[in-house]
């Protein structure tokens, strides 16, 4: 994404010299998809911001296409002095990542049944699709929870081991993507993240307080790191999630309330 980011001058909310309209009528016309919709915004309303919700949330074949089109705009005539000179190594680096992509949509023509269907392993370039759709999403999430258990000033270790999980998964999370981006992907850092779920979800069954300041988010974010790694949830480990949040008395007003009671 960092490429993607330089290219299309997104560092400071823009995307290129568009203005909301332009943004809107460019996404709507290339890709089919409606960039004011709600759901794109979640983290803020900028154009940047919407776009990196959008392009995960699209096809491998969809991506390219957008991103080819973005790279004609920044070509043509008439851009104003916010879109700067692109020198040709950002240009390479931008064509490789369409051309993974168009690589991707290729792969999948000639390869119509995947091999994860018999075997329920994940082929690498199936773990790449997996990658680029989740990352961005789990990264968002992982962010926002951790900084509302900051906000609450919690001062017992265990909460502070799972924050510190977070982060950590956090930071392997954008490792993760610029290795997809750099095209060396590997079963290790796959298998760290793996590895950081389990720890976080241990420490939510010793009582750290994460599912308790958000219980719904949490165990969202435990069930997409799940499927970003291919590892199933265990049924012990969501029962010990779920044990902790009641424990924890969070769902004690919803119990009161049941008529089964």
């Amino acid at each position: 994404m960092k490429v993607v980011e330089r290219v299309l001058n997104m560092r400071t909310g823009y995307v290129l010299d568009m203005n909301n309209n332009d943004f809107d009528a460019f996404i709507a016309r290339e890709v089919g998809v409606d960039a004011t919709a709600p759901r794109y915004a979640e983290d803020g309303e900028s154009k940047a911001k919407r776009l990196r919700r959008i392009l995960p949330s699209l096809s491998a074949e969809m991506q390219a296409k957008l991103l080819r089109a973005f790279l004609k705009y920044r070509d043509g005539p008439g851009r104003d002095s916010r879109v700067d000179l692109l020198d040709q190594e950002w240009r390479d680096a931008y064509e490789e990542v369409i051309a993974g992509l168009e690589g991707l949509v290729a792969s999948e023509k000639t390869e119509p049944i995947p091999a994860s269907s018999w075997t329920g392993v994940r082929t690498f370039r199936e773990q790449i699709v997996v990658v680029r759709g989740l990352v961005p999403l789990a990264s968002a999430e992982i962010d926002a929870l951790a900084r509302l258990v900051e906000e609450r000033r919690f001062n017992d270790p265990v909460t502070a081991d799972a924050v510190a999980c977070l982060r950590e998964l956090h930071a392997q999370l954008g490792k993760l993507l610029a290795a997809v981006d750099r095209g060396s992907l590997t079963k290790e850092a796959v298998a760290a993240i793996e590895a950081n779920r389990i720890a976080l979800v241990q420490k939510i069954r010793e009582g750290a307080k994460i599912a308790t300041v958000a219980p719904v988010m949490t165990l969202g974010l435990v069930h997409m790191l799940s499927l970003l790694t291919g590892v199933a949830i265990d049924s012990t480990m969501i029962t010990g999630v779920f044990q902790a949040l009641v424990a924890a008395d969070v769902l004690k007003p919803l119990i009161k309330k049941s008529s089964l009671g």
